[in-house]
């Protein structure tokens, strides 16, 4: 079987020796200000999650190669893969996904800010706290990914609906109502940004000091 971009979480991130991982972001701004301490600030472009990624110190030479041929077949930062942060994988309230099991949440309604949601299609009461991720799929040709992360905590009502509440960054413009999310193990489209990747340092059968850094990819 040919292999197929972007790589799904199965063919990559699942199998990762992941030991730690820094998520955070990368924004496009441009500031201004005056003496006075006074600041403007322009958004140039949607801010970008970034994932710096570490491998555990002791991995098998053999599987630590698997891994390396699997990253290194995405030359570089051309083709895409999937990615989460594996100590984030279910809402906080709810640690190992057993209450949302396999309900179908949808975006409900969309703000007119477009920074804010409702959600339905939850359990009963479920709660959502800040910090938790959520991605979803929309348009086609090519497919887009959207990920993103709830900024104030909110319950589902006893219908599975939650009130408009504040997510961060801003929902893409061609998102619409309806569309299904995931809130299970929440996942990122990302490129290995240029010269990152380590293998890790072999030693008598064993591979350490791995990993790479991670950019996500927004498609036009």
């Amino acid at each position: 079987m040919a292999v197929s971009y972007p790589y799904s979480l199965a063919f990559l991130a699942d199998i990762l020796p992941i030991s730690a991982v820094t998520w955070s972001e990368k924004r496009s701004d441009r500031l201004s200000g005056q003496g006075s301490g006074r600041i403007w600030q322009t958004e140039l472009a949607p801010p970008l999650w970034t994932a710096k990624v570490e491998f555990d110190d002791a991995v098998y030479i053999r599987d630590s190669e698997r891994y390396a041929a699997r990253i290194r077949k995405l030359h570089g930062a051309q083709e895409s893969f999937l990615l989460y942060n594996p100590a984030l994988l279910y809402p906080a309230s709810d640690r190992r996904g057993t209450v949302l099991g396999a309900s179908v949440v949808k975006i409900a309604a969309i703000g007119n800010d477009r920074a804010s949601v409702s959600m339905s299609g939850l359990p009963a009461g479920y709660q959502l706290t800040d910090g938790d991720k959520f991605s979803f799929t929309y348009g086609a040709s090519p497919t887009r990914y959207a990920f993103h992360e709830v900024s104030e905590p909110v319950a589902a009502d006893g219908t599975g609906t939650t009130p408009i509440f504040g997510i961060y960054p801003h929902l893409p413009a061609a998102t619409v109502a309806g569309v299904d999310i995931t809130l299970a193990r929440a996942a990122c489209l990302m490129f290995i940004s240029p010269q990152s990747h380590n293998p890790g340092r072999a030693n008598r059968g064993l591979q350490g000091g791995g990993g790479f850094e991670a950019i996500q990819r927004r498609r036009p």
